[in-house]
C-alpha cells in the first residue's frame, strides 16, 4: 500500500524542482522518508523521467533525495550539446548523461550509451524507454582499446564504482565477465562513422585512456569534445598514465578546461598544469573537458 500510494505522489509531484526549491525539497523528503517506499517509482528531474530505486545498488537513490545528479558536471556538459548533435556515452550507468544530452539533441538527434554492469544496463534501458524521441541507444559493453571481454568486479560499495581494475573498488563484490566493444569498430560495425560526433563523455573508473586509445580515429576525424573523468591512481593501476592521456590531446590541437567544483566552470587550464595536478594524489578523480580548439 505504501508503494502504491508513494508512486501516485511521486507522478504528480514536482519533483523537477525540488534541487532548486528548499521548501519543496522539504515537503518531499518528510513524505519519502515517511512513507518509505520499498518498489521503484517514476520521478522527475529539470531534464528527464527515470525509474528511481529507493533500495541500495543503485545511483538513482541520491537522485531522489537531491532531485538532481551531478549538477555541476551537468552544467558544462550541457553547454557542449545542441540539437541534432551525435553523442557517446562511455560508463552510462542508469544514465543521467545520456537522457541528459538527449533531452538536448532532440528528434534528430543520437545518443549511444554503453553500460556493463547487467543490472545497472536494465535500469539504463529502462529509463531510455521513458524518452519521448527514444533518441537513446543502449549497448550492454564496455569500452576499451581492444575489442574482447574483460573481468569487473563488482564494488558493492558503490553502485557507481564497478570496475575493470580489481583494485579499484571500494568493497569486493564477484566479478563477472562482461563484453568490450572500441568506439572506433562499433562506429564502423554499426555504418555510423561518418556521423559527426559533437561529444564524448568517459567514466570509466581507470579505463579512461584505453577508451580513448579505441577512439583515437573517431576523435581525429571529428574533432568532438571529450568530457571525461581522470581517475590517475587507477589509471596506473590499468598500466596507462595521466601523462599518455594529456599527450593524446595535446597533439591533436585540444585545449583542457577544468569543470567544477574543481574550478570554474569551463575555466581553460595549460597541460603543464594539468599534469601537477593529477600527479598530486589530492583526489581521487577530476573532471576535464577537452575542448578542440575551433571550439
Amino acid at each position: 500500500m505504501r508503494d502504491i500510494a508513494f508512486r501516485f505522489i511521486a507522478a504528480r509531484f514536482p519533483t523537477h524542482r525540488i534541487a532548486t526549491n528548499a521548501a519543496l525539497a522539504a515537503i518531499w523528503r518528510s513524505l519519502y522518508y515517511t512513507l518509505r517506499p520499498a518498489q521503484p517509482f517514476l520521478m522527475r528531474t529539470a531534464d528527464y523521467r527515470l525509474w528511481a530505486h529507493p533500495k541500495r545498488g543503485t545511483l538513482t537513490r541520491a537522485v531522489i533525495r537531491r532531485g538532481h545528479w551531478e549538477p555541476h558536471q551537468t552544467r558544462a556538459f550541457k553547454s557542449f550539446i545542441r540539437p541534432g548533435d551525435f553523442v557517446i556515452d562511455a560508463g552510462a550507468n542508469f544514465g543521467h548523461y545520456a537522457l541528459t544530452a538527449a533531452t538536448l539533441v532532440g528528434r534528430d538527434g543520437l545518443v549511444i550509451a554503453f553500460e556493463p554492469h547487467p543490472a545497472t544496463f536494465k535500469l539504463l534501458e529502462a529509463n531510455a524507454a521513458l524518452l519521448e524521441h527514444r533518441n537513446v541507444v543502449a549497448e550492454r559493453a564496455g569500452l576499451g582499446a581492444e575489442r574482447g571481454s574483460a573481468a569487473m568486479t563488482i564494488d558493492l560499495a558503490n553502485p557507481g564504482g564497478h570496475s575493470l581494475l580489481e583494485g579499484n573498488v571500494w568493497e569486493r563484490g564477484e566479478t563477472i565477465v562482461v563484453p568490450v566493444r572500441t568506439i572506433d569498430d562499433y562506429l564502423e560495425s554499426s555504418g555510423l562513422a561518418e556521423r559527426r560526433i559533437a561529444l564524448i563523455k568517459i567514466d570509466v573508473q581507470g579505463y579512461e585512456a584505453k577508451v580513448i586509445a579505441g577512439a583515437a580515429r573517431a576523435i581525429s576525424r571529428h574533432r568532438p569534445v571529450v568530457f571525461c573523468e581522470i581517475t590517475p591512481e587507477a589509471l596506473r593501476q590499468a598500466g596507462d598514465s595521466p601523462r599518455w592521456l594529456l599527450d593524446f590531446f595535446e597533439a591533436r590541437g585540444y585545449a583542457p578546461r577544468l569543470v567544477v567544483p574543481y574550478g570554474r566552470t569551463g575555466s581553460t587550464v595549460n597541460y603543464q598544469t594539468l599534469a601537477v595536478l593529477l600527479g598530486r594524489g589530492e583526489r581521487e578523480y577530476w573532471d576535464v573537458a577537452f575542448v578542440p580548439e575551433s571550439r
